[in-house]
């Protein structure tokens, strides 16, 4: 499952912006809220229904500028396709929650990743040409680097544990906060456009993550 969403969602980063995955990313805690309520009974109390609200409003401001109807953001492939996987992590944050409450989070992140770590090296054995990386320039290098050791092995680690503290659907509304720090680089970085309905919505994402974290657990 970990791999699969690796492998679908960074395909889709290739044919899309980073701000657009950023804000499609975010529509995860409704899905996990939906499967959270189904499969593992976890009722969202009404601060948790209104945060999810707000900041929904608030993504839907961001990737249509203002024009709530418009629904062009996901008319390419790498657009489906992260809103494909964002599917993916909803699920694969469900089957986890349960193990990461009886063991150790860390033990978990290591079971889930190492697997995935072996198939995408399988992966790349026969798909990938191997001698680029010793020519990869030095950003290049240190972005695979935090590629790894930050954005994918501590985050895991991370979330595991706050997804066992306070469950899946409470711990994915702090996914609205990755979006905002996505355009946070993006805008700089990467040159991406930055106007007044992407300062609207990212307030409202932001009012909806301190709302919903002020439910009493």
């Amino acid at each position: 499952m970990l791999t699969a969403h690796f492998l679908i969602q960074i395909t889709g980063i290739k044919y899309t912006t980073a701000t657009n995955t950023g804000w499609i990313i975010s529509m995860i805690p409704l899905i996990v809220a939906v499967l959270a309520f189904l499969f593992l009974k976890e009722k969202p109390g009404k601060t948790i229904i209104l945060g999810i609200i707000l900041a929904t409003i608030g993504v839907l401001f961001l990737i249509s500028k203002g024009k709530i109807g418009d629904l062009k953001w996901l008319s390419s492939y790498g657009d489906w396709l992260v809103l494909i996987s964002a599917h993916t992590w909803a699920v694969y944050t469900i089957l986890t929650r349960n193990a990461s409450r009886s063991l150790d989070p860390l033990l978990v992140t290591f079971t889930v990743l190492l697997p995935s770590t072996i198939l995408s090296l399988g992966i790349m054995t026969f798909t990938s040409n191997w001698s680029k990386l010793f020519h990869l320039p030095l950003d290049a290098v240190v972005s695979i680097l935090m590629l790894g050791l930050l954005g994918t092995a501590l985050a895991q680690w991370l979330w595991q544990d706050g997804v066992a503290k306070i469950g899946a659907a409470e711990a994915s509304i702090y996914l609205y906060i990755e979006p905002l720090a996505t355009t946070a680089v993006a805008v700089p970085y990467l040159h991406e456009s930055f106007g007044l309905f992407t300062a609207i919505g990212g307030g409202l994402v932001l009012f909806g993550v301190w709302i919903a974290g002020r439910q009493k657990n």
